[in-house]
């Protein structure tokens, strides 16, 4: 389960914010929490935290800081590259060009805290911690000094004296050469099959950023594959009312090249397109599969969303379907794995296209559903319509704005004080809470 994070230096954010999964100790409400057993004792978590601002205000910079930190950590990183982290242009001294990355979470039965530094060249400092009855204790910990002279400290607790992973995490410490300083050393360890170091990148492999663009990859296969799957959103859809009752998967072998005449797609597409071998190429909603053979052949996968119109049964390819709709169909899917594996989602703009009563849907389907598992959503969201305390906890909702230097920054709803039948959302809008655009003259 996600618990904390603490980010310095990204984008529209300056110095370091933090956000918190952990409810505050005034409210008594215990809907949607979850208890977590540590070695410290008994944690209560949050299930959801939603995100509220202005435009420009930093919501999609905090869910691209937690993106960016992701992939760095579970891809890693080519020897010789700059990192490509994407820093906050006021250029502040104090920060000293360094950007930051601080998580904590649990795992079957075990919190950790795990964390780098680095600036545009290289990893300046790395550490991976665990929490004891006492404290939280380092496992490993990375400083690069002033000189660019990078030392890595292990800990028997994280690997025994003279065991096999000791010997080999030795041997990889030493190889965070010049060339090899842009890396992280848990990536390292990871990729050389260090078991604890497997498990800890097995959590962030599980986090799932969904922007607005995004759409689910090659939904239409899994559909195709997956029967419950395709059930289950179409009866969603139709619950949602929609006008969609069923969903069907469509393949057709086709020629590729008269297709894309048709579609008159550019030379460019259609070259990068020839030169796949094995694999899908999504356009427009509809997904071409290549399968490797001596004969190239491309098979056209499409859903198709039935309707009933004057009675008759009519199909919608997914790019003829409206905005909601498609919006809709890339967010189920989330609802349909949970309990299946302990995912964590950052949903930005979980309003997109969406009317009030069908997010509201969402983040309580959510929660719900989410009782028995360690499933965990993150969003942000417009619609000044979801801070409504009788849906959320007031620790469950997050004010983000900038400061007259241009960076974001965080306040929990729960810092404020809320009187018993106070009009949370007429309170906002006149500015009570913060984090409304202020809308200014133009002479």
């Amino acid at each position: 389960m996600f618990l904390r994070y603490i980010v310095s230096n990204f984008k529209s954010i300056g110095h370091p914010v933090e956000f918190s999964m952990f409810p505050t100790e005034e409210s008594t409400d215990e809907r949607f929490l979850k208890t977590i057993t540590t070695k410290a004792g008994e944690w209560k978590v949050l299930r959801r935290g939603g995100f509220f601002g202005p435009n420009a205000s930093g919501k999609s910079s905090f869910i691209e800081s937690i993106d960016f930190a992701r992939d760095y950590i579970v891809d890693g990183q080519k020897s010789g590259k700059g990192t490509g982290v994407n820093q906050f242009r006021g250029d502040f001294e104090d920060l000293e060009g360094i950007s930051s990355f601080q998580f904590m979470f649990y795992i079957e039965g075990e919190v950790y805290e795990y964390g780098f530094s680095l600036d545009r060249r290289q990893v300046h400092e790395e550490w991976l911690m665990q929490l004891t009855e006492k404290d939280l204790e380092p496992l490993f910990t990375r400083v690069t000094d002033e000189n660019g002279k990078t030392e890595i400290e292990i800990e028997s607790r994280f690997a025994r004296n003279k065991s096999k992973d000791r010997m080999l995490a030795d041997v990889l410490k030493e190889s965070i050469q010049e060339s090899q300083k842009n890396q992280l050393f848990l990536y390292k360890l990871y990729d050389n099959g260090i078991k604890k170091a497997e498990r800890i990148v097995r959590w962030f492999k599980n986090l799932q950023v969904i922007f607005p663009e995004t759409t689910v990859q090659a939904l239409p296969i899994r559909m195709k594959a997956d029967e419950d799957l395709r059930n289950y959103i179409a009866r969603m859809l139709n619950k949602m009312d929609t006008g969609v009752y069923e969903i069907s998967v469509a393949s057709d072998e086709i020629d590729f090249h008269e297709f894309a005449q048709k579609l008159d797609l550019p030379k460019e597409i259609v070259d990068d397109i020839e030169e796949i071998k094995n694999g899908i190429v999504n356009l427009a909603g509809r997904y071409f599969i290549f399968a490797e053979n001596k004969k190239k052949k491309t098979i056209l996968v499409q859903l198709k969303f039935n309707h009933r119109l004057n009675s008759k049964r009519v199909q919608f390819n997914i790019d003829e379907e409206s905005d909601g709709t498609q919006r809709l169909v890339d967010l189920l899917p989330m609802l349909f794995t949970i309990g299946k594996n302990p995912t964590i989602y950052f949903v930005d703009e979980i309003d997109r296209s969406l009317h009030t009563k069908l997010s509201l849907f969402l983040l309580d389907e959510f929660a719900c559903r989410a009782q028995e598992g360690s499933n965990q959503i993150i969003f942000t969201a417009h619609d000044v319509n979801l801070i409504n305390l009788d849906n959320f906890r007031q620790d469950e909702i997050w004010f983000i704005e900038k400061t007259q230097m241009g960076e974001s920054t965080l306040k929990p709803f729960s810092d404020f004080e809320v009187k018993e039948g106070q009009d949370t959302l007429k309170a906002y809008l006149s500015g009570r809470f913060g984090a409304v655009p202020m809308i200014r003259g133009m002479y």
